[in-house]
């Protein structure tokens, strides 16, 4: 499966079982239909690492290992040169 495959499909799948937030989910779709000319393989490989580490309580008690919407919003800012 294609790194845009599974960034789709982890991004589906945090959407129904994790509440990734709708507005992600549309963004992160957007990136895996069409990536941005030049963009670095290494944050799309990253972008889905913090995918599927999505949990909606990141950064409130002990989910060391999970990641927040705001931190998956500034790799989608850093894909789209934003950043």
């Amino acid at each position: 499966m294609e790194l845009v495959e599974k960034l789709a499909e982890a991004a589906r799948r945090q959407h129904d079982e994790a509440d990734l937030p709708a507005s992600l989910l549309k963004e992160i779709l957007e990136i895996a239909s069409s990536p941005p000319p030049g963009c670095d393989v290494k944050l799309i490989e990253l972008l889905l690492e913090q995918t599927e580490a999505f949990d909606n309580y990141a950064g409130a008690g002990c989910f060391g290992d999970a990641v927040s919407a705001a931190t998956i919003q500034a790799t989608l800012d850093r894909v789209r040169g934003k950043g």
